[in-house]
């Protein structure tokens, strides 16, 4: 930053330009005035030697000029130069003049014919070093009427004097008194003003430096010493607050050190809750298939005796109503079997989402034909509910027409994991199905689209005729253990994991998760699934994935220990 006028000079160039703009205008009053006095002094003595010169008659009768340098009194002084004229009325009035004041006089005076219309004119100038004054008055007789015209013209060098030392003396007087105000001024301003203003701005460099232990001194008495005063309260509050968070730094380095150990807790329990829930999701799956395979199978032989007894009549030891009992009992068994197998897989899979234990298998694979086979799968569960199936396969990508059958379409190949992608698009038609009230429509749809970098990509979406999903809540539903309220929490069972883990996958196939939903105007979930998966990508993020991992265990651990 480029270092402007300081404030001690901008106070002595301002004062200055001040005293010499009020000096200035001070003096020129008495300096109009002193030569107005010498003007009118001079022109007075014109006067009365007029008047004696015509009271003596010493004109005699002549005309024109008739006192001339070299005919001066021998007693006036030596630096004075006299000369007199006079014109008659007439003469006064046909002279043709040389003179600029003859002229100036005549235009002046006119041609009064009387005292009382007659006048005096008289100008002072200068001639070289000389002041030079010029004269002229009326000669009236005794009945008052004008004569003639004497004119006096008188060189003075003492007046000239006069005015110059008289002007001396102004600017003289100036000069000391304009230097004079400025010492003053400069005392005052270096003692009073700008004295205290150095030593508050050397104090606080010093405590710019970090030394807060300086107090300033100033004791003037006045708002410097206020603002001193001020000045050293604030320096005291800044060491209070310097102290007070010194000691909540403390507190904070403390709590820290208990937060790292408790995040070492968190990250130890969260691994072990990790490795639990796989371990027992594993062991749980084993009995858990049993159950269900025996189930089955006594489901099995309870239908095959239903049918016989309604086919052949009821032989005399099987009860009807008790094998219809046992058939909904065995329903019953296999379905909540399987739901809680279900359960058992998404949070198996979770848990191993959470410990990067997932592994991609990418193969070519033909979407069209996993769709079709995801209709059959979710077929039996959607009839129990009278909801219409609908499978709209794109044609070819030129074409937007849609066919219900794979083998109709173009669709291309995709490189894919063909297991997490089919269990995206599953997660989405379950729980179209799910919350698709019964005689709805579940529409699965495959057609082409462009990417934002304008890769060719498809888009598998399911449409449903569902209650929608209000504008606010989109973004929460991807989250993990999140369903859209309690009421369907209630009516819906589930562990909300389904659209989690389906956001997960899709992330790691490099997929794009879209969601379209109004409320009361059922919902779209769509998955945009790249032909060509970017092998380098993946392990890119593979291997940040990783490293960050160590990075906060070592985080961790440091903050433990």
């Amino acid at each position: 930053m480029v270092p402007g006028i300081s404030l001690a000079n901008k106070c002595q160039l301002l004062f200055g330009a001040a005293i010499v703009l009020i000096i200035g205008l001070a003096l020129i009053v008495p300096w109009v005035r002193a030569g107005t006095m010498i003007d009118e002094g001079q022109v007075e003595t014109s006067r009365q030697l007029a008047r004696e010169w015509l009271r003596a008659k010493w004109v005699d009768q002549k005309i024109g000029w008739f006192i001339e340098p070299s005919d001066a009194d021998p007693e006036r002084e030596p630096e004075s130069d006299l000369i007199i004229g006079y014109w008659p009325m007439k003469r006064w009035l046909e002279q043709d003049f040389n003179s600029r004041f003859m002229r100036q006089a005549r235009r002046r005076l006119g041609d009064a014919a009387s005292m009382e219309e007659a006048a005096e004119y008289h100008e002072a100038d200068w001639d070289g070093q000389d002041r030079v004054y010029r004269y002229t008055r009326a000669d009236v007789d005794e009945q008052d009427q004008v004569q003639g015209y004497i004119v006096v013209e008188r060189r003075s060098a003492r007046a000239a004097r006069e005015l110059f030392v008289n002007r001396v003396y102004l600017l003289a007087a100036g000069i000391g008194a304009g230097i004079l105000a400025f010492l003053v001024f400069f005392f005052i301003t270096t003692r009073i003003i700008l004295s205290p203003v150095r030593a508050l701005r050397d104090t606080a460099e010093l405590v710019k430096e970090g030394n807060l232990h300086i107090r300033s001194d100033i004791q003037t008495g006045d708002e410097f010493e206020e603002l001193s005063d001020a000045f050293n309260a604030m320096l005291a509050n800044i060491g209070q607050q310097q102290q007070q968070l010194r000691a909540i730094n403390a507190s904070l380095d403390v709590r820290l050190s208990e937060l790292a150990e408790r995040n070492v807790a968190l990250f130890e329990a969260a691994r072990l809750k990790g490795e639990f829930l796989a371990n027992v999701s594993h062991e749980l799956r084993t009995p858990l298939n049993s159950i269900i395979g025996f189930a089955e199978i006594l489901q099995e032989i309870v239908h095959e005796e239903t049918g016989y007894t309604e086919e052949h009549g009821r032989p005399p030891e099987i009860d009807l109503a008790t094998l219809t009992r046992r058939r909904r009992y065995l329903d019953n068994i296999v379905s909540a079997g399987r739901t809680l197998l279900e359960m058992i897989n998404e949070l198996l899979a979770m848990a191993r989402i959470e410990a990067d234990n997932i592994e991609l298998h990418i193969e070519p694979m033909n979407v069209a034909d996993t769709c079709d086979a995801l209709m059959a799968l979710i077929k039996p569960l959607a009839d129990r509910k009278r909801i219409n199936l609908i499978l709209q396969l794109q044609a070819s990508s030129d074409r937007r027409t849609f066919v219900p059958s794979p083998a109709e379409s173009n669709l291309p190949l995709v490189e894919s994991d063909p297991q997490k992608l089919q269990q995206v698009m599953f997660n989405f038609l379950s729980n179209a199905v799910k919350f698709t009230p019964e005689e709805g429509d579940v529409t699965l749809r495959v057609e082409h689209v462009r990417g934002s970098d304008g890769t060719e990509r498809l888009r598998v979406s399911v449409l449903d005729t569902g209650p929608g999903i209000p504008q606010a809540e989109q973004a929460a539903i991807f989250e993990k253990f999140r369903q859209l309220d309690s009421s369907h929490t209630r009516k819906h069972q589930g562990t909300g994991l389904g659209l989690a883990i389906a956001k997960q996958y899709a992330e790691m196939l490099q997929c794009e998760i879209q969601l379209e939903s109004e409320a009361g105007r059922g919902s779209m979930f769509s998955v945009i699934i790249p032909l060509a998966f970017d092998h380098n990508l993946y392990e890119q993020r593979r291997h940040s994935t990783a490293s960050e991992k160590a990075r906060l265990q070592e985080q961790l651990s440091d903050g433990y220990h």
